[in-house]
């Protein structure tokens, strides 16, 4: 049996009467044959959301530390991927069914103004 590399932070939520719902925000990066994938989901009663990316460029021990970063910093499936882009860390989203092939983020900030 062959051995694999994975890492898993968990950071759970109380419900917090008419301010938010209970629920469990799961960070989790693993070495696949294609590459290493990244993935924040949340888990709510009624729901789950799930976000997924393939982290470009980088190794293991660095997917491992943006995922732990993102945990203690309590980011959401939603705004992970800014977050990504803001630390320069280049990816390729995992597509959902049926979802048009978007180009991989090079994680490099380009200013436009026009007055």
């Amino acid at each position: 049996m062959g051995r694999r590399e994975y890492c898993r932070y968990i950071h759970t939520y109380s419900e917090l009467e008419g301010l938010q719902r209970a629920h469990t925000v799961c960070y989790t990066a693993s070495v696949e044959p294609q590459g290493i994938l990244m993935e924040v989901m949340l888990l709510q009663a009624e729901k789950t959301v799930a976000s997924r990316a393939w982290c470009l460029g980088s190794g293991f021990e660095q997917a491992m530390r943006l995922m732990r970063y993102l945990c203690e910093n309590g980011v959401g499936p939603g705004q992970w991927l800014e977050v990504l882009d803001d630390v320069g860390q280049p990816y390729r989203r995992e597509r959902k069914e049926n979802e048009p092939e978007q180009p991989e983020k090079s994680a490099r900030f380009v200013a436009i103004a026009g007055f």
